[in-house]
């Protein structure tokens, strides 16, 4: 077998980074501002309240929370859900909904069904907690439990074109980042000169639109991306100048996807300024810190965030979210 052989059939294995669908575009500020009005009632304007910190000033940590826990389906992913359910056609909704998430997104998809009175279901990996299962069975939502290889090889090979239900991609379809976009417009309309915003990186749908709000309103104000440094997708996706597969390991933070997917790499790289990476013991310790010194009860991934603003003196940072 000669060396063009080996090559070629090394690439047919390469593993992919898309399903081949489009490259998504930046959110506009006209269609965040619809989707702010779509979802309006149904989402909270959550609370933007200061870090504190036991025997420091407010002001000398410049570090503000938004507490988008206090959604009714304690997280943020209900803005984009409402907004893409909204924009679905009667027949679209009744042939029901479907998604892949064994968290948060499964629980808005359930909450905004039961409103729209339409059945949903979620592709779960096959390992997912009990208690996380029971969470998103209290919203009527349908489990299908498969191997996270399997659930992958759907992602990747578009599977829901196939199937008759309408079908959510939790970070890479448009409506649903627009939604996210909200929460960004929210904190500068709080904080109009605020230095920079810290978001958490999972399969990235919040980071692209978190980014897309800021260059729009305030481009001044840094983005910057938190992940774990159990799965480094985002920074090595950068250093490579574009989508590669990385190690992925357990994480108190379960938000995390091995890849950043080719459609949404540009959108990611246009609007990131820098990439934080996060230790799991730093990750404990800014859950500790809002439980204890600021009565607030986030999971890893909702501090995951503020982990990494704390790794980050204010001279850098400056007031951030």
């Amino acid at each position: 077998m000669d060396g063009t052989e080996t090559t070629s059939e090394a690439s047919q294995t390469e593993p992919k980074t898309g399903w081949g669908g489009s490259v998504i575009e930046p959110v506009s500020m006209e269609v965040i501002q619809e989707a702010a009005r779509t979802i309006a009632g149904v989402a909270r304007n959550t609370p933007l309240v200061p870090l504190r910190s036991y025997g420091l000033p407010e002001e000398s940590l410049g570090i503000y929370l938004k507490l988008e826990m206090l959604q009714d389906v304690g997280s943020f992913k209900i803005r984009g859900v409402h907004n893409w359910l909204s924009h679905l056609t009667h027949a679209e909704r009744a042939a029901g909904l479907n998604t892949h998430s064994a968290g948060n997104t499964a629980q808005a998809l359930g909450y905004a069904a039961l409103r729209f009175g339409c059945n949903a279901k979620t592709l779960v990996p096959d390992r997912t907690p009990q208690a996380k299962l029971d969470a998103i069975h209290r919203y009527g939502v349908d489990t299908v439990p498969v191997s996270m290889d399997d659930l992958l090889d759907f992602i990747f090979a578009a599977g829901w074109t196939e199937q008759p239900e309408a079908y959510l991609n939790p970070w890479g379809d448009p409506l649903m980042i627009a939604g996210n976009a909200t929460v960004a417009v929210e904190i500068l309309q709080e904080r109009p000169d605020l230095d920079s915003l810290f978001v958490p990186m999972g399969g990235g749908g919040l980071v692209a639109g978190v980014g897309s709000a800021i260059r729009a309103l305030n481009s001044s104000c840094r983005v910057v991306a938190v992940q774990v440094d159990s799965c480094q997708a985002l920074s090595g996706a950068l250093e490579a100048g574009g989508p590669v597969w990385v190690e992925m390991g357990d994480s108190l933070s379960d938000i995390s996807l091995p890849v950043v997917v080719d459609e949404l790499y540009p959108l990611l790289e246009s609007v990131v300024d820098e990439v934080i990476t996060v230790q799991e013991d730093e990750l404990r310790d800014a859950v500790r810190m809002l439980a204890v010194e600021n009565k607030v009860v986030a999971e890893g991934a909702g501090a995951l965030a503020l982990a990494g603003a704390l790794q980050v003196g204010r001279d850098h940072r400056g007031d951030t979210a």
